[in-house]
């Protein structure tokens, strides 16, 4: 019997040494394995990369979290910016220019791709291309020239476009290689069919159409049997079916377009899904097939209801729809009006050039007549009416105001964003342009005594002791072993300002760097800033701040959240 126990007793520590050993914690590698080769958007991916984002945080890996919070980015279609901000934060930490002008970009084709606001996506492109200026990876760089090139295109310059796709066309079409690792093979077909992709549409914008069918065509071709690049055949088949339409080619054009939109939708491209609908109308329309157009632009109208986005190119079916219904019903006659006003103020906002285009075509005062006649016809009495424009009058002139207001404050805003960035790549620069011998210069102290309060002020600087409030000349003085007049002729030598504008500057420099780069501060009310700063009140406290930096510190803030997506 006692044998026996001493058995049991072996064989469980032995089987506790065994499985112990096969709870051993998954490499990184094995956990990205799981869902590596997952399709953008699949939320399958996100228990993995969530174990994967943990263990990097206990590890304390900062590479490794950048590549999960990268992930995150790439798998959580309804926390993207969530993830990007984080991935941002992180390679802000990592200080690489590479990780930095990346994840900006990654930012940009969020705005882009996701929610179509294209000057929040060119403000993000353009702090990605001042990142990338120097870089080696060339890949990046092409990549930062391709997404600027798209901004342009969206907004009407398509000439400047046009060039910013044949360098990205050319670049990576002569990458291209057997050699390659698959999937950095993936990433550069997929950059080379993208931009033949835009510079079909750019062509067929600029009224090239034997350009833009052979680009098509090419395109198409390379795409035809790829199942890793169904999305982008289903764009040239788009551009297909437009070219056929414009060839008065219905069928065919039909043909395309339909076989286009089932992908487009399912990936959630909901801009040239408008596109085709759009298409699709006009098909129909030339066909006298009136409940098809009807069916196909009012689909365009539901995209722009949930997105809040309309392209120029689809606004014309408004149009349509307004005089379909004129005498048939006049809710939707007004109804439809009223979202071509609003679609009207989304571009002339988003497509300053493109807008001028389309007031040619259909004069937006001629809008607001048309919608005052139909509020007539609905027996609204002209006291109503005087009353509305009186309210848009009032409500324009406000908004106008609030928008050249915020305007004023995002310049800024930005001129304070660029002194910090300018001042953060100085400092190095700075050190290294000091006299290393203060003989050199001019000084009514002894150079043993400059010395000696020198020493002392940078540990003042570097304890951040002018945080304590109640601070004074004297009691500095008193500190440092010195007196008073002592103290104040070397700031004024040295520093270039009185003692109050010294310390001043400490502490408006120490908070506002604290509000940018570390995102707990931007919750703080004025007087816990005002406090973490070492100054007594929170009305000096924004004066002060205002005074150096040129803005208020409840703007700054506000500024700050809406860059970091935190408002």
């Amino acid at each position: 019997m006692k044998k026996f126990n001493y058995f049991l007793v072996f064989f469980f520590a032995f089987s506790k040494l065994i499985f112990s050993q096969q709870k051993k914690d998954k490499t990184f590698w094995e956990i990205r394995e799981n869902y590596q080769k997952m399709t953008i958007d699949d939320i399958r991916a996100m228990p993995f990369v969530k174990i994967y984002i943990q263990k990097a945080k206990t590890e304390n890996n900062l590479p490794k979290l950048l590549q999960g919070y990268r992930d995150g980015r790439q798998f959580d279609f309804a926390n993207k910016m969530k993830y990007a901000d984080s991935a941002l934060a992180v390679s802000r930490k990592v200080n690489s220019p590479d990780d930095i002008s990346k994840d900006y970009l990654s930012k940009g084709i969020i705005y882009y791709f996701y929610q179509k606001k294209y000057k929040l996506a060119l403000n993000e492109y353009l702090k990605a291309y001042e990142y990338s200026k120097h870089s080696k990876d060339a890949y990046h760089h092409y990549k930062v020239v391709y997404h600027l090139g798209i901004v342009k295109e969206h907004l009407g310059y398509y000439d400047e476009a046009l060039e910013h796709f044949k360098d990205c066309a050319e670049f990576y079409n002569s990458k291209m290689n057997s050699n390659m690792h698959e999937n950095v093979l993936f990433n550069y077909k997929k950059g080379y069919y993208n931009s033949l992709h835009h510079m079909t549409i750019v062509n067929r914008y600029l009224k090239n159409f034997v350009k833009s069918d052979s680009l098509s065509e090419l395109g198409y071709q390379l795409t035809k049997y790829d199942q890793d690049f169904l999305i982008e055949n289903s764009y040239f088949l788009k551009c297909k079916g437009i070219s056929k339409f414009h060839k008065k080619n219905y069928i065919q054009a039909q043909k395309y377009l339909e076989q286009a939109l089932p992908i487009l939708l399912q990936r959630n491209d909901f801009a040239w899904s408008s596109v085709i609908y759009f298409y699709l109308g006009k098909i129909s329309e030339a066909r006298n097939q009136m409940p098809a157009t009807i069916k196909y632009y009012s689909a365009i109208d539901s995209i722009f209801q949930k997105q809040q986005f309309i392209l120029p190119e689809v606004y014309r079916s408004y149009n349509y729809l307004i005089n379909y219904y004129k005498g048939k019903d006049v809710n939707k006659q007004l109804y439809y009006t009223n979202q071509l006003l609003k679609a009207d103020s989304l571009i002339t906002k988003d497509y300053p050039y493109l807008s001028n285009k389309l007031h040619k075509d259909y004069d937006r005062s001629s809008m607001i007549q048309e919608k005052e006649n139909i509020e007539k016809t609905a027996r609204h009495n002209m006291l109503f009416a005087n009353i509305l424009i009186l309210t848009g009058s009032v409500a324009f002139t406000i908004l106008t105001y609030k928008y050249v207001k915020d305007q004023k404050i995002k310049k800024k805003y930005d001129l304070l964003q660029q002194k910090i960035a300018d001042t953060n790549n100085s400092q190095v620069d700075k050190k290294a342009d000091e006299p290393a011998d203060n003989s050199l210069r001019k000084s009514t102290l002894t150079p043993e005594l400059s010395d000696e309060i020198k020493i002392k002020l940078e540990k003042f600087e570097k304890d951040l002791q002018f945080t304590k409030k109640h601070l004074t000349q004297q009691s500095l003085a008193t500190k440092f072993n010195t007196n008073s007049k002592y103290l104040s002729t070397y700031i004024n030598e040295n520093k270039g300002v009185n003692f109050n504008k010294y310390i001043a500057e400490l502490r408006i420099n120490h908070i506002t760097n604290l509000l940018n780069t570390n995102n707990k501060y931007l919750n703080f009310t004025l007087d816990a800033l005002a406090e973490e700063c070492g100054i007594v009140a929170r009305q000096n406290f924004s004066k002060v701040f205002f005074e150096i930096n040129g803005i208020r510190p409840s703007d700054y803030i506000k500024k700050r959240k809406q860059e970091l997506g935190l408002a």
